[in-house]
């Protein structure tokens, strides 16, 4: 295994970032960047087989839940069938 090195110019902001970071965790900077080089080349963990309902479902408010939308919508329905009926 070959050694390589890398050399980062950090602005202000980054500098304190990684300050902090130190504080928190007690790693090194050298430590920090390979975290987030291991973070960056795994991909993101996603609900399997929900598709983007189930990544957004905590944001959809009442109409998460995919039964009671359905019982709303057949309601309307029924009622909007009822009146034309008693027309």
């Amino acid at each position: 295994m070959t050694t390589q090195f890398l050399t980062i110019r950090l602005n202000a902001v980054e500098a304190r970032l990684i300050a902090r970071l130190n504080e928190k965790t007690g790693l090194t900077k050298t430590q920090i960047v390979k975290q987030a080089l291991k973070n960056l080349s795994t991909p993101p963990e996603h609900p399997s087989g929900g598709g983007l309902f189930e990544i957004g479902a905590d944001r959809f408010g009442r109409y998460g839940d995919k039964a009671r939308q359905s019982a709303d919508i057949k309601q309307v329905v029924r009622a909007r069938l009822d009146a034309k009926r008693t027309r």
